[in-house]
């Protein structure tokens, strides 16, 4: 039939056609480790879909970087000030402790 050639076809009445002639779309080229077949999904810009190289890397620009750093901030246990709050409560605590040992 084909022989010696890789192809993701469809055979259609009249013979094979390659999948990207039948679909509205191109295909992901990644191929995978364990099976060695090729990614079917459609495929972005880069000729990647959004699994293998598709989304985005992030903000790169100053501006950009600042914006995220903006958007993203909101309270917890990682904010800056929670941060130097717990640094002064453990400072304190250590304190405490080590007076403590020293009376005994």
């Amino acid at each position: 039939m084909m022989e010696g050639r890789l192809s993701l076809g469809i055979f259609l009445i009249g013979g094979w056609m390659e999948k990207s002639e039948v679909l509205p779309h191109a295909l992901c080229g990644a191929k995978a480790k364990r099976t060695g077949k090729f990614c079917r999904q459609p495929a972005m810009k880069n000729g990647k879909c959004r699994m293998h190289g598709g989304k985005s890397t992030g903000a790169r620009t100053q501006k950009g970087l600042d914006a995220i750093r903006a958007a993203n901030f909101k309270h917890g246990i990682y904010s800056k000030e929670n941060h130097k709050a717990r640094i002064r409560v453990k400072n304190i605590y250590s304190f405490c402790k080590n007076y403590i040992r020293s009376l005994n």
